[in-house]
């Protein structure tokens, strides 16, 4: 077990009355594994990925990495050495290139990272599909799909264990998130990593290996 929450609770205070996004939420991750997360606008489903990579945290309950509570980890220290984060909405530098954006996390981790930084940098991004010539383009001449390629690229820069993707598809069409998703899978399934990702669509929770499903705050298999 890689990853694993117990009893988290997460709520909004409303006057007297609290409103509960997490309600004594449980639930654990192994490597090699790529999960989804489904569930409606509301449902609490991004909440869970923030508390999952430690942007925020919970009003109780525990996270454990490897065994280890992150709070004693540290928050930052477990983020930038551990979790490899993928939004929707991608949160590339703009006046970055492609390369340049890879580069950032790998200046700031304590993880061993080899000498040459921009060949690793460039071979991974050739990886998931960014040829050299995009590579030294600014990110916001790319397309959508090619700037989340960047984003999963960035994601992967210091071999983090941990992928955490929220609606990573969302701004895509049909055929790009597919290809996106066999990347996700492949990262899983052939490299070890655990791949957790927040979706709403049925589609891609039933290219998961394990599906979750979260309603008014309360988590259950998806089936």
């Amino acid at each position: 077990m890689i990853l694993e929450a117990k009893d988290l609770n997460y709520y909004y205070q409303d006057g007297e009355q609290r409103r509960y996004i997490l309600k004594d939420t449980s639930i654990s991750f192994e490597k090699g594994k790529f999960y989804t997360i489904l569930g409606q606008s509301g449902s609490g489903k991004t909440t869970l990925l923030s508390l999952l990579s430690a942007l925020d945290s919970p009003h109780s309950g525990e996270i454990f990495f490897n065994e280890q509570d992150i709070r004693k980890i540290g928050y930052e220290k477990y983020r930038r050495n551990n979790v490899g984060i993928i939004f929707q909405s991608y949160n590339l530098i703009p006046s970055f290139t492609a390369i340049e954006n890879v580069l950032v996390p790998m200046s700031i981790t304590e993880n061993e990272i080899p000498d040459d930084t921009k060949t690793v940098a460039y071979n991974l991004l050739d990886y998931i599909g960014i040829v050299r010539n995009k590579a030294d383009r600014l990110v916001n001449r790319l397309s959508g799909g090619e700037q989340q390629r960047v984003a999963i690229a960035r994601a992967l820069a210091t071999n983090v264990e941990l992928i955490l993707a929220d609606e990573p598809t969302g701004n895509l069409d049909e055929e790009m998130e597919q290809e996106i998703i066999d990347i996700f899978k492949k990262l899983a399934h052939e490299h070890g990593k655990c791949v957790i990702v927040v979706t709403h669509s049925n589609e891609i929770a039933e290219q998961s290996d394990q599906a979750f499903q979260l309603k008014k705050g309360v988590l259950s298999s998806y089936e």
